[in-house]
């Protein structure tokens, strides 16, 4: 069975290489570029073992997006993968629930062993 990743980055070049490179180890990767998406199959489809999220993406922001998803899935792994890399950007990302946070650019090796190891 292969680990099926959520994937909310609005930024259509990144998003793109990092769905091709998690494929690339063989993760099924849904990408979504709306986070309104991800809020609509909640209820309904959403069936995966980690969620990657952007903060700075249109209408909601990673951080509102996240706290949505906990609500509905309390146990749900997260991980932020974002430019905002100050310090009360990481703090909030992990007080909303989130098990890592990577600021880009980051290194793909260290993303999919941070992936694995939130997983174990």
């Amino acid at each position: 069975m292969s680990i099926k990743i959520l994937l909310a980055e609005d930024d259509s070049d990144f998003g793109m290489i990092l769905k091709q490179y998690l494929e690339l180890e063989d993760f099924e990767v849904s990408w979504f570029q709306n986070p309104e998406d991800v809020v609509s199959i909640l209820q309904t489809g959403f069936n995966f073992h980690i969620g990657i999220l952007d903060i700075m993406m249109p209408n909601i922001d990673g951080f509102s997006l996240a706290k949505m998803i906990l609500k509905a899935k309390p146990n749900f792994p997260l991980l932020f993968l974002t430019a905002k890399n100050q310090k009360i950007d990481r703090l909030t990302g992990l007080k909303i629930g989130a098990d890592d946070y990577i600021a880009k650019p980051c290194d793909p090796e260290e993303l999919i062993l941070r992936i694995k190891n939130i997983l174990k």
